[in-house]
């Protein structure tokens, strides 16, 4: 489970920023976290609002960035290529200084600090801590590394070896993570897990719903949860039959896979079925998010999903909210961190105050991410948990509101 995410210099975002799910100390909705052990008690939903261009998405783009450099680092050190990382460019301080990124995270019942600051050439500085099993508020180093310096802790002393190989614009840990190493390997596989969908890109949105569906389109298991789960959000479907279409592609037998929505028909028994292609966008994206959601809340992973809201109705979305809340549902502990904008689920119905965030930009361009549970009113009070959110929230009380001019047409 994320515990923690904090970042700096990174698109819109100049200055350090933290989403932290770790719960406060309110006591409203305790179903809504989940005390992993001693030391942490994690919340399962985070929501970010925001107005447009305020930095909801940044948030995402950061965390995204950082797990695809982990996991292609080394890849990439061997295609030559630098190191794609956007930096805030609106001063010259900022356009030529790092940037770092940094998480805490559960994997396997341990407690992982790992972090890097880079500019688009060098890792500058690399770490990672695991929490010590006996001494709970210390943490051991596995590894530390300071330019082309690398210091390496007992079970990381195997990877020494491969402080050679180790090129400038490479992470250490991506170079680890293909050897026996443990923890690099268990490092790898958090990011590899926490995925990251962005619904508000129409290119991707698009190429999810064309892809997603073919992974498991031979598992009759799959196929029945997933007519279930269409069913239970009212999407008219009755049914879905896969077709697989065989071809030959150079002299090799290739399968695609052609989906077919089954509704009952009005005047006579029986059904008639369309192709999934002529669905409504809201219903084939409930298709294609049906597979992240179910992964996630069976693996008890993370995921990261920009822009839920779009395209789906208000009470479909608080319906994935409940499922994640729902313990007997989430039965592993998974979380999901979204952006979105709708205002229906922003309630203290649905919500604890510390699920809460919000974006804004200054004059200068500065993003900045805050909770409501840290948010102080003009009387400088913290809003009570008994606030209307939602209409609060648009009578700009709590700021990240889009500021609206006047505008004349000619």
């Amino acid at each position: 489970m994320l515990i923690q995410f904090t970042f700096k210099n990174f698109k819109s975002y100049r200055d350090e920023v933290t989403l932290d799910m770790t719960s406060t100390s309110i006591k409203e909705h305790n179903y809504n976290a989940v005390q992993i052990d001693k030391n942490n008690e994690l919340l399962k939903v985070a929501a970010i609002y925001g107005a447009n261009a305020s930095g909801k998405t940044g948030i995402i783009d950061a965390f995204n960035f950082m797990r695809s450099f982990v996991i292609n680092s080394f890849k990439n050190q061997n295609e030559g290529k630098g190191i794609p990382v956007k930096r805030f460019v609106f001063d010259k301080l900022s356009r030529n200084s790092k940037s770092e990124f940094e998480v805490f995270f559960i994997q396997d019942g341990k407690e992982y600090q790992y972090g890097f600051t880079i500019d688009n050439k060098k890792v500058h500085e690399e770490y990672l801590y695991r929490r010590n099993n006996r001494f709970k508020e210390k943490y051991d180093t596995l590894f530390e590394r300071a330019d082309d310096k690398i210091t390496c802790g007992s079970s990381f002393k195997d990877a020494e070896k491969l402080v050679d190989l180790l090129g400038e614009a490479t992470l250490f840990l991506s170079l680890t993570s293909n050897t026996k190493v443990k923890d690099a390997n268990r490092i790898l596989e958090w990011f590899l897990q926490t995925n990251v969908v962005d619904f508000g890109n129409t290119v991707i949105e698009g190429l999810v719903s064309r892809i997603l569906p073919i992974k498991d389109m031979r598992d009759e298991a799959y196929i029945k949860g997933l007519e279930r789960f269409m069913k239970a959000i009212d999407t008219g479907i009755d049914g879905i039959r896969i077709e697989e279409i065989k071809d030959t592609v150079n002299e090799q037998e290739e399968s695609s896979y052609k989906v077919y929505s089954k509704h009952r028909m009005v005047d006579e028994d029986g059904f008639v079925e369309i192709p999934f292609s002529e669905e409504s966008s809201g219903t084939q994206k409930m298709f294609s998010l049906y597979g992240f959601l179910m992964d996630t809340l069976n693996e008890g992973d993370t995921i990261f999903i920009d822009e839920l809201d779009a395209k789906i109705h208000p009470l479909l979305l608080r319906y994935i909210i409940n499922m994640f809340h729902n313990p007997e549902i989430n039965k592993n502990n998974a979380q999901l961190i979204y952006s979105t904008h709708d205002i229906y689920t922003l309630t203290k119905e649905t919500f604890r105050r510390d699920q809460i965030w919000f974006t804004d930009k200054d004059k200068s361009g500065v993003s900045n991410l805050y909770s409501l549970a840290e948010y102080k009113l003009e009387d400088n009070k913290k809003v009570r948990n008994d606030a209307t959110y939602n209409k609060e929230y648009l009578l700009g009380r709590y700021g990240a509101i889009p500021l609206l001019k006047e505008f004349m047409v000619d």
